[in-house]
């Protein structure tokens, strides 16, 4: 160097005043220089509030999408539930019938032609859970004890409210023969609101069980000039507009 001394030994570089934006070692970028100015250094961390929005709107969205298959993936396991228990229901029906009642079928109507399978010990204890739609807030635990199918131990004042099912009317529509896989002897109870939001399960006197579904096919002729019956339910009894289901009643 032209005084002599060694700038790199001593540790120390010389300054570069040609250079925008040059400041000595250690005191950072000059004001005004690339450095200051990048949009990079500038840029605050975290997410922006359009960011947040469309990451709520696309949650919102998949939920959405979601809930539908959901729910009816819920309701058919709901349906089916209801269905098996019917077919169980049917199964004791004909053991009894059969076995101990000498091929007779029972005389009471409605919910006791369906509860006599309680009273002769066909279905008794936890079992009585068998009477309850799954579909339903329907409880029959309601008895002094507190047990399932306690709240039919009183049989001259049962609560139609602790059974899911209608049964047959045998005081006006008596089972008189004929082809058993059309005659019904239970269905869904949709008194005061539906089991389920479409169908409705009925088991017949062979004990096979089947449905009529609002959304159907068939359904439209005999449903036309009933626009509210989704919300109702299908009703069962006397008034009924599929005729078969009007040999029920659920009290």
């Amino acid at each position: 160097m032209a005084d002599g001394r060694d700038w790199r030994a001593a540790g120390a570089y010389p300054l570069r005043l040609d250079v925008p934006g040059a400041s000595p070692p250690g005191r950072g970028p000059a004001p005004g220089s690339p450095a200051m100015t990048s949009p990079r250094a500038r840029r605050p961390s975290g997410f922006s509030l359009i960011e947040i929005l469309v990451v709520i709107t696309i949650i919102g969205l998949l939920i959405t999408l979601a809930v539908g298959p959901v729910q009816n993936a819920m309701e058919a396991g709901k349906v089916t539930a209801c269905r098996k228990n019917l077919a169980d229901i049917g199964v004791a029906m004909k053991a009894w019938k059969e076995q101990r009642n000498h091929g007779r079928w029972p005389k009471e109507s409605g919910i006791r032609f369906l509860l006599i399978l309680y009273k002769v010990g066909e279905i008794t204890g936890r079992n009585s859970d068998k009477f309850l739609c799954p579909g339903t807030p329907d409880a029959n635990d309601l008895g002094p004890d507190g047990e399932p199918g306690s709240s039919y131990a009183d049989w001259d004042n049962l609560d139609p409210t602790t059974i899911s099912y209608a049964g047959r009317d045998q005081d006006t529509m008596p089972i008189k023969g004929g082809d058993e896989s059309t005659i019904p002897i239970a269905c869904d109870d949709n008194d005061g609101r539906p089991n389920h939001r479409f169908v409705t399960n009925i088991l017949y006197a062979d004990g096979s069980t089947g449905s009529f579904d609002i959304k159907g096919e068939k359904a439209a002729a005999v449903l036309e000039g009933l626009p509210d019956v989704e919300k109702t339910g299908l009703s069962i009894g006397p008034d009924c507009p599929y005729e078969p289901l009007r040999a029920l009643r659920g009290d």
